[in-house]
């Protein structure tokens, strides 16, 4: 400290800027630990529903199947890899979203579910189904490994909702179904029930032809859980191995804001009830939700409507994701 300029240290006192620097190492070494080990993420899409819903927060070990230097995606060692099911974050492949958001202090990643591995052949099946007495389609996968000469396949079968559709705040989900898909080891909740013809719209749509489509080397398949609403491989084709960058470990905090649902009177009749559930007149309407559609900026917002609407969703702190 003692090097320092003397106009320094008669402004701030000696001690002050000791303690200042102490401050800003140790920030440094926060945000070097949060850059390369633990990372935190919000989840702002309903593209994961149920396993991640809109306001979850979640811990994302950088550090699962590579070493990188800290405040960069620059992979230093790599020494595992991403298994059939586990859920990473990733820096969206090219198409996916516009240069723009995937560089700057903020770029875009996302958060889906891997699905096939570096030289499976993977095949999507529409399924037809019967639900509830009315027929729906199920994308069912089914995908034969490199080297092998057979198809397997991520069986499913049909979950009762339950109150699991009460706080995703997402109206259009729950006018779908909820399935449990099953993966090697474990199974998990998978919204489904699309009958909407999205083939022409994938980048390969070899994936739903029957030899299907095979995934080049060092590159992998995701998908999200809620399939009728998921930006994914489906649509911009296979991620590369250099773009992953953790594996979603645990929800630490879960915030539901009741963005998309604030019209509904009780969120247990929209989730079963889907948008058919009873609305609040337009009156109740503003007065609960604010004018949604106006251009009351975001502060405002947040203060007057979405702070005393919001929900903490307490059960799901701690939830361990797989």
């Amino acid at each position: 400290m003692k090097k320092l300029p003397t106009w320094i240290q008669e402004i701030f006192g000696e001690e002050s800027v000791d303690s200042t620097l102490s401050f800003f190492f140790i920030v440094l070494l926060v945000l070097a630990f949060k850059s390369s080990v633990l990372d935190a993420n919000n989840i702002p899409s309903g593209s994961m529903l149920p396993t991640l819903k809109i306001g979850d927060f979640l811990f994302v070990n950088k550090m699962r199947y590579s070493l990188r230097l800290p405040f960069t995606d620059i992979e230093l060692k790599r020494y595992d890899d991403p298994k059939r099911g586990d859920i990473v974050t990733f820096i969206p492949p090219d198409g996916a979203v516009s240069p723009e958001e995937k560089e700057g202090w903020f770029p875009k990643r996302f958060v889906k579910r891997v699905i096939g591995l570096p030289g499976d052949r993977i095949r999507i099946v529409k399924v037809l189904h019967e639900r509830d007495g009315f027929p729906t389609v199920y994308g069912k996968i089914e995908y034969m490994e490199k080297g092998s000469t057979n198809f397997s396949a991520y069986d499913f079968k049909d979950e009762e909702k339950r109150n699991l559709f009460d706080d995703l705040d997402d109206d259009a989900a729950v006018q779908y179904y909820l399935f449990k898909e099953q993966k090697p080891g474990f199974e998990h909740y998978v919204i489904e029930g699309n009958t909407r013809p999205y083939t022409h719209e994938f980048k390969d749509a070899e994936c739903f032809q029957v030899t299907g489509c095979v995934i080049p080397d060092d590159h992998y398949m995701m998908m999200g859980d809620n399939r009728t609403n998921s930006s994914d491989s489906r649509f911009w084709g296979f991620v590369p191995r250099d773009n992953i960058l953790g594996k979603a470990a645990l929800i630490y905090f879960s915030i539901n804001w009741k963005d998309h649902v604030c019209a509904y009177k009780s969120a247990e009749d929209l989730g079963m009830n889907g948008d058919s559930a009873q609305k609040y007149d337009p009156e109740e309407f503003r007065s609960k939700c604010g004018d949604i559609g106006s251009n009351m900026n975001w502060f405002k917002s947040t203060i007057f409507y979405r702070i005393p609407r919001m929900q903490v969703r307490w059960y799901r702190i701690g939830t361990v994701l797989e």
